[in-house]
Protein backbone atom coordinates (compact mmCIF):
# COMPACT_ATOMS: atom_id res chain seq x y z
CA UNK A 1 0.00 0.00 0.00
CA UNK A 2 1.80 3.17 -0.77
CA UNK A 3 2.22 5.90 1.84
CA UNK A 4 1.93 9.49 2.12
CA UNK A 5 5.01 11.26 3.25
CA UNK A 6 5.02 15.37 4.58
CA UNK A 7 8.57 16.27 4.22
CA UNK A 8 9.16 19.59 4.72
CA UNK A 9 12.23 22.43 5.24
CA UNK A 10 11.84 24.21 8.63
CA UNK A 11 14.36 26.57 10.84
CA UNK A 12 15.02 25.42 14.30
CA UNK A 13 12.46 27.58 15.75
CA UNK A 14 9.83 25.69 13.02
CA UNK A 15 8.90 27.73 10.65
CA UNK A 16 8.84 26.99 7.27
CA UNK A 17 9.23 30.68 5.50
CA UNK A 18 10.06 33.48 7.58
CA UNK A 19 8.07 37.43 7.72
CA UNK A 20 6.50 38.39 4.57
CA UNK A 21 7.12 34.68 3.32
CA UNK A 22 10.48 34.56 2.75
CA UNK A 23 11.93 31.29 1.34
CA UNK A 24 13.57 29.22 3.44
CA UNK A 25 16.11 27.66 1.29
CA UNK A 26 18.48 25.50 2.72
CA UNK A 27 22.33 25.94 1.70
CA UNK A 28 22.83 23.15 -1.28
CA UNK A 29 25.67 20.56 -0.56
CA UNK A 30 26.54 17.07 -1.11
CA UNK A 31 25.16 15.68 1.73
CA UNK A 32 21.54 17.87 0.49
CA UNK A 33 22.20 16.06 -3.34
CA UNK A 34 21.76 12.70 -1.36
CA UNK A 35 18.14 13.57 0.89
CA UNK A 36 17.37 15.22 -2.91
CA UNK A 37 17.73 11.46 -4.53
CA UNK A 38 16.40 9.75 -2.03
CA UNK A 39 13.21 11.78 -2.23
CA UNK A 40 13.07 11.23 -6.03
CA UNK A 41 13.41 6.80 -5.47
CA UNK A 42 10.95 7.40 -3.13
CA UNK A 43 8.07 9.59 -4.37
CA UNK A 44 6.17 10.01 -8.32
CA UNK A 45 3.01 11.65 -6.90
CA UNK A 46 3.06 15.03 -4.86
CA UNK A 47 0.14 16.46 -3.28
CA UNK A 48 -0.28 20.63 -3.28
CA UNK A 49 -2.99 23.01 -1.96
CA UNK A 50 -3.79 25.95 -4.06
CA UNK A 51 -0.86 28.30 -3.10
CA UNK A 52 1.75 25.63 -2.79
CA UNK A 53 0.98 24.60 -6.51
CA UNK A 54 1.26 28.05 -7.48
CA UNK A 55 4.61 28.94 -6.27
CA UNK A 56 5.91 25.74 -7.83
CA UNK A 57 4.27 26.03 -11.16
CA UNK A 58 6.50 29.17 -11.49
CA UNK A 59 9.19 27.91 -10.84
CA UNK A 60 10.14 24.83 -11.77
CA UNK A 61 8.51 24.24 -15.27
CA UNK A 62 11.70 26.59 -16.15
CA UNK A 63 14.58 25.03 -13.89
CA UNK A 64 14.65 21.84 -15.30
CA UNK A 65 16.14 23.64 -19.02
CA UNK A 66 17.87 26.91 -17.30
CA UNK A 67 21.41 26.42 -17.74
CA UNK A 68 21.98 28.70 -14.81
CA UNK A 69 20.30 26.17 -12.28
CA UNK A 70 23.04 23.79 -10.78
CA UNK A 71 23.15 20.16 -12.36
CA UNK A 72 21.59 18.13 -8.68
CA UNK A 73 18.37 21.19 -8.74
CA UNK A 74 17.94 20.30 -12.56
CA UNK A 75 17.83 16.17 -11.34
CA UNK A 76 15.10 17.78 -8.74
CA UNK A 77 13.46 19.59 -11.87
CA UNK A 78 13.35 17.09 -13.80
CA UNK A 79 11.48 14.88 -11.25
CA UNK A 80 9.47 17.90 -10.10
CA UNK A 81 8.14 18.25 -13.70
CA UNK A 82 7.51 14.62 -14.43
CA UNK A 83 5.71 13.48 -11.19
CA UNK A 84 1.74 13.15 -11.03
CA UNK A 85 0.44 16.37 -9.17
CA UNK A 86 -2.67 16.73 -7.69
CA UNK A 87 -3.81 20.13 -6.74
CA UNK A 88 -6.24 20.37 -3.99
CA UNK A 89 -8.74 23.81 -4.74
CA UNK A 90 -11.63 25.21 -4.23
CA UNK A 91 -10.67 28.50 -6.56
CA UNK A 92 -8.80 27.26 -9.51
CA UNK A 93 -10.23 26.22 -12.54
CA UNK A 94 -7.71 24.01 -14.38
CA UNK A 95 -4.15 22.81 -13.56
CA UNK A 96 -3.24 23.41 -17.02
CA UNK A 97 -0.02 25.54 -15.97
CA UNK A 98 1.90 22.45 -14.96
CA UNK A 99 2.40 19.06 -16.59
CA UNK A 100 1.21 16.62 -14.91
CA UNK A 101 -1.00 18.36 -12.99
CA UNK A 102 -5.23 17.26 -12.43
CA UNK A 103 -7.25 18.94 -9.54
CA UNK A 104 -8.66 16.70 -7.10
CA UNK A 105 -12.59 16.22 -7.38
CA UNK A 106 -12.86 14.82 -3.62
CA UNK A 107 -11.81 15.27 -0.32
CA UNK A 108 -8.31 14.36 0.87
CA UNK A 109 -9.41 11.50 2.72
CA UNK A 110 -10.86 10.17 -0.41
CA UNK A 111 -8.25 11.08 -3.24
CA UNK A 112 -5.55 9.69 -0.81
CA UNK A 113 -7.51 6.29 0.39
CA UNK A 114 -7.90 5.61 -3.46
CA UNK A 115 -4.31 6.63 -4.54
CA UNK A 116 -3.05 4.13 -1.46
CA UNK A 117 -4.98 1.38 -3.42
CA UNK A 118 -3.09 1.79 -6.87
CA UNK A 119 -0.10 1.34 -7.95
CA UNK A 120 3.08 3.64 -7.90
CA UNK A 121 5.53 4.82 -5.72
CA UNK A 122 4.62 6.82 -2.41
CA UNK A 123 3.20 10.42 -2.16
CA UNK A 124 4.48 13.40 -0.74
CA UNK A 125 3.23 17.01 0.85
CA UNK A 126 6.77 18.93 0.71
CA UNK A 127 5.23 22.32 0.19
CA UNK A 128 2.66 24.70 1.97
CA UNK A 129 1.81 24.77 6.05
CA UNK A 130 -1.67 25.15 5.47
CA UNK A 131 -2.28 22.27 3.03
CA UNK A 132 -0.03 20.41 5.73
CA UNK A 133 -2.23 20.97 8.67
CA UNK A 134 -5.04 19.93 6.62
CA UNK A 135 -3.46 16.35 5.90
CA UNK A 136 -2.26 16.13 9.02
CA UNK A 137 -5.98 17.21 10.08
CA UNK A 138 -7.41 14.57 8.10
CA UNK A 139 -5.26 11.95 9.47
CA UNK A 140 -3.73 10.61 6.36
CA UNK A 141 -0.21 11.44 6.57
CA UNK A 142 2.25 8.23 7.94
CA UNK A 143 5.11 9.31 7.57
CA UNK A 144 6.80 12.94 8.70
CA UNK A 145 10.21 14.05 7.06
CA UNK A 146 11.84 16.95 8.65
CA UNK A 147 15.37 19.09 6.71
CA UNK A 148 15.66 21.67 9.98
CA UNK A 149 18.14 23.78 8.83
CA UNK A 150 20.64 25.65 11.37
CA UNK A 151 18.77 29.07 11.36
CA UNK A 152 16.11 31.25 13.40
CA UNK A 153 13.27 33.46 11.59
CA UNK A 154 11.50 34.05 14.90
CA UNK A 155 8.09 34.81 13.09
CA UNK A 156 6.78 33.70 9.71
CA UNK A 157 4.20 30.28 8.89
CA UNK A 158 5.17 27.36 10.90
CA UNK A 159 4.51 23.86 9.72
CA UNK A 160 2.30 22.14 12.74
CA UNK A 161 0.07 25.74 13.60
CA UNK A 162 -3.25 24.74 13.83
CA UNK A 163 -3.10 20.76 13.14
CA UNK A 164 -5.22 20.59 16.50
CA UNK A 165 -3.94 17.16 17.56
CA UNK A 166 -1.74 15.21 19.66
CA UNK A 167 0.17 13.02 17.18
CA UNK A 168 2.53 10.04 17.90
CA UNK A 169 5.65 10.17 16.33
CA UNK A 170 8.34 7.18 16.39
CA UNK A 171 11.95 8.79 15.39
CA UNK A 172 13.78 6.49 12.11
CA UNK A 173 16.23 8.37 11.31
CA UNK A 174 18.58 11.11 12.10
CA UNK A 175 21.18 12.84 10.39
CA UNK A 176 23.38 15.51 10.49
CA UNK A 177 24.33 16.94 6.85
CA UNK A 178 27.61 18.74 5.82
CA UNK A 179 25.84 22.09 6.59
CA UNK A 180 24.62 21.65 10.14
CA UNK A 181 21.02 20.99 9.11
CA UNK A 182 19.55 18.01 10.50
CA UNK A 183 17.29 15.53 8.50
CA UNK A 184 14.50 13.82 10.47
CA UNK A 185 12.31 11.13 9.56
CA UNK A 186 9.38 9.99 11.71
CA UNK A 187 6.63 7.35 11.35
CA UNK A 188 3.30 7.93 12.60
CA UNK A 189 2.39 5.79 15.41
CA UNK A 190 -1.24 5.01 15.12
CA UNK A 191 -2.78 3.47 18.81
CA UNK A 192 -6.16 2.06 17.42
Amino acid sequence: MRKLVLSMVQSVDGYINGPGHEPLIPEWSSDLDQWTFDMIERFDTLLYGRAAWQEMAAFWPNAETNPETPEPQRKLAKFMNGSRKIVFSRTLQDADAWQHSALANHSIEKVVGDLRQGQGKDMVIFAGAAFAQEAMRADVVDEIWLLTVPLLFGHGTRLFDGHAFRTNLMLTEAKQMDTGAVSTRYVRVRTS
